[in-house]
């Protein structure tokens, strides 16, 4: 009898310290998640903005992310933080399986946790905001854009472009129509001196979606509405550079998306560029068909 009392002693003490075991090993686990080897993110927020990244090589990223079942929110903004939020712009990456995806656990564990999530929520945040392209399927042979963050703009005092332009091929105004790219609420309509008439879409997120220069909006909308992602608000025109309400004909019919997200980075304004965002969307519509 005693003996077996030992034994039923000896085996419960053996279970807990194999709990208390298991609870350390969770709670250095989850301190080395949360803080990494403390190395610290030194990024410009100029570099963040610009992300001056190919959108060849976003949508590489994405098709890679999907190949190793990796989130691409995370994959971007661990790939992202290794290369400075692209100082200098990359155009492709040969080696990113080898030299990055191979790596990828060791990578994560450079970062702090809690300082890689800012970084992580600004990328995640848009990238599900965003779920169209801001001009309807139809249309797709009926304009043109590219990179044009950071151009240079004197209206108003010299400043650089914060944002993409989509140009009417036609260049005519008014017959090309501008729908949400998200779900949200209108925070602001109506004539800007530089972007003339605008619209202003802010998601459950917090992120402020800028659309300008529009020659008319569409029916029915005012400050406050809530639209959906496809709403039609108005259409493609020239509008802007003009004190006067309802100047046009200043430069070629456009669409200015600009991209202003809640973020923790920054107490101030953060404008991020549209365009690996738009080429993105608008590529993973094109695999849909």
């Amino acid at each position: 009898m005693k003996k077996y009392k030992v034994k039923k002693y000896h085996k419960f003490t053996l279970f807990r310290m194999k709990i208390f075991a298991v609870i350390i090993a969770v709670l250095i686990w989850i301190i080395y998640l949360f803080f990494g080897t403390g190395e610290s993110i030194n990024v410009e927020l100029e570099n963040v903005s610009a992300l001056k990244i190919s959108s060849d090589l976003v949508i590489e990223i994405r098709n890679f992310a999907e190949k190793y079942g990796i989130e691409f929110s995370e994959f971007f903004t661990y790939y992202s933080l290794e290369n400075n939020f692209f100082e200098n712009k990359i155009e492709s990456d040969e080696k990113i399986e080898q030299n990055f995806i191979m790596n990828y656990e060791k990578v994560k564990s450079k970062y702090n946790f809690k300082e890689v999530k800012k970084y992580y929520d600004l990328i995640n945040n848009i990238y599900n905001d965003i779920k169209l392209f801001p001009i309807s399927p139809e249309f797709i042979d009926e304009y043109i854009y590219g990179d044009s963050w950071g151009g240079e703009r004197t209206y108003g005092g010299k400043r650089i472009h914060k944002g993409c332009d989509i140009m009417d091929r036609e260049n005519i105004r008014g017959r090309i129509p501008i729908v949400s790219m998200t779900d949200g609420r209108i925070s602001n309509i109506g004539w800007n001196e530089q972007g003339g008439y605008r619209i202003g879409v802010v998601t459950e997120n917090g992120n402020y979606y800028y659309y300008a220069h529009f020659d008319s909006y569409e029916k029915g909308l005012e400050k406050g509405k809530t639209v959906k992602c496809g709403d039609i608000l108005g259409y493609m025109g020239d509008s802007g550079y003009g004190k006067e309400e309802g100047t046009k004909g200043k430069f070629p019919v456009h669409l200015h998306i600009g991209i202003c997200p809640k973020t923790e980075l920054t107490e101030d304004e953060l404008w991020i560029n549209p365009y690996p965002f738009l080429r993105l969307i608008e590529k993973e519509a094109e695999d849909i068909k």
